[in-house]
């Protein structure tokens, strides 16, 4: 029997959608293993969230300070790759302590132990989400547990990067030497327990002021962080080197900051103590962050935060302008380097509390010092 001339061609029309169809699939497999989709692939799981597992100590300086120093560092992909970046810190304990670099929409894991062998000391930020089990505080304060590590157990934190956090925001000890009444309430932290978190947004771009113009630049351009915490009588730095692997340097007291000429640098000013500063990098404007309005003073008080990306153009200093803080030495230098094909420049640290007598020999594993 002879098909009717509609299901003939009603047959026809199904096998050229078929065929075509195939043809889209061989397309699509094709397509899906050729090298252009494949970096699209990396770029997706470097972009993805991470989590970010961190292990820290407390300890004691010879000279009384308190510090913060790295054990272990590990990121951790969707995945479940990891890539271990402790060797980017010091081994040794620092002021500030271990700057934290995040991305929106990251997690971050953070075991605190506690080497000074007395005290509770924890870990308290101001930019980051948690929950109450992660404040960092007494329990006269939160109202759940003591949230630290003291001598025989370590504290375990969650933060979250969630979106609308980007910035540089300080974290603190909120328990070392209080005692359950609550005394000795302000400025334990000023003696070493402070540092930074930096949440890079999730789009990887930040506004800069460039040769004097408003401009959105990728972070992945920027060649140093530069984190510089104002205390009540000096500047404490550290140096984050982008482009070599982003290694962090302690810098200390008033430090000197070095980059070559037209660099993307990015300055991270905190505040810890009492005061209030008026931040100057003489010479420099800088945009308000979150604006296109420019500035070239910055009125900080405690625990704020101001963040601003330049480039590097000229020679300077960088101050705090209030007479009694510089005239105290609240002051270092910013040097830029004009010579052509420069390889990469290292800032110089400045003082370092009786550093000389810690060395990697003289700290145990995990026993603090001998």
């Amino acid at each position: 029997m002879v098909p009717h001339r509609s299901v003939v061609h009603y047959m026809i029309v199904s096998i050229v959608i078929l065929v075509a169809y195939g043809c889209i699939l061989g397309i699509s497999t094709s397509a899906s293993a050729s090298p252009i989709n494949e970096t699209n692939s990396q770029r997706l799981v470097t972009s993805s969230p991470m989590l970010h597992e961190i292990k820290m100590a407390a300890v004691e300086l010879p000279d009384g300070h308190t510090a913060f120093k790295m054990l272990e560092y590990k990121m951790i992909d969707n995945e479940n790759r990891t890539t271990d970046i402790t060797s980017r810190y010091s081994k040794l304990p620092t002021i500030p302590g271990p700057t934290l670099v995040m991305t929106e929409g990251d997690t971050a894991r953070l075991t605190l132990v506690n080497e000074i062998g007395r005290g509770m000391v924890s870990l308290h930020t101001h930019g980051a989400h948690y929950t109450i089990t992660s404040d960092g505080t007494l329990k006269m304060t939160n109202k759940v547990a003591d949230q630290g590590a003291n001598p025989r157990n370590s504290y375990t934190y969650t933060w979250t990067a969630a979106e609308g956090t980007r910035g540089s925001w300080p974290w603190h000890d909120h328990t070392f030497g209080k005692g359950s009444s609550g005394i000795n309430m302000n400025g334990v932290e000023t003696n070493g327990f402070f540092s930074t978190v930096i949440i890079n947004p999730s789009d990887g771009k930040v506004n800069a002021l460039v040769n004097g113009t408003s401009k959105e630049v990728n972070i992945q351009d920027i060649k140093k962080d530069f984190v510089l915490f104002v205390t009540d009588d000096a500047f404490w730095g550290t140096e984050i080197d982008n482009a070599n692997n982003m290694k962090h340097t302690p810098l200390w007291v008033n430090p000197t900051f070095k980059t070559s000429k037209g660099d993307l640098v990015r300055f991270h000013i905190q505040s810890v103590g009492t005061d209030f500063h008026h931040f100057v990098l003489d010479g420099y404007k800088w945009l308000k962050p979150g604006t296109n309005q420019t500035t070239s003073i910055e009125n900080i008080g405690p625990l704020e935060n101001h963040v601003f990306t330049i480039n590097a153009d000229s020679s300077t200093s960088y101050l705090d302008e209030i007479p009694v803080h510089f005239l105290s030495g609240m002051k270092g230098n910013f040097e830029v380097s004009t010579k052509p094909n420069t390889t990469t420049i290292s800032s110089i640290p400045g003082a370092a509390p009786m550093m000389q007598q810690i060395t990697t020999d003289n700290i145990t594993d995990g026993k603090g010092y001998n």
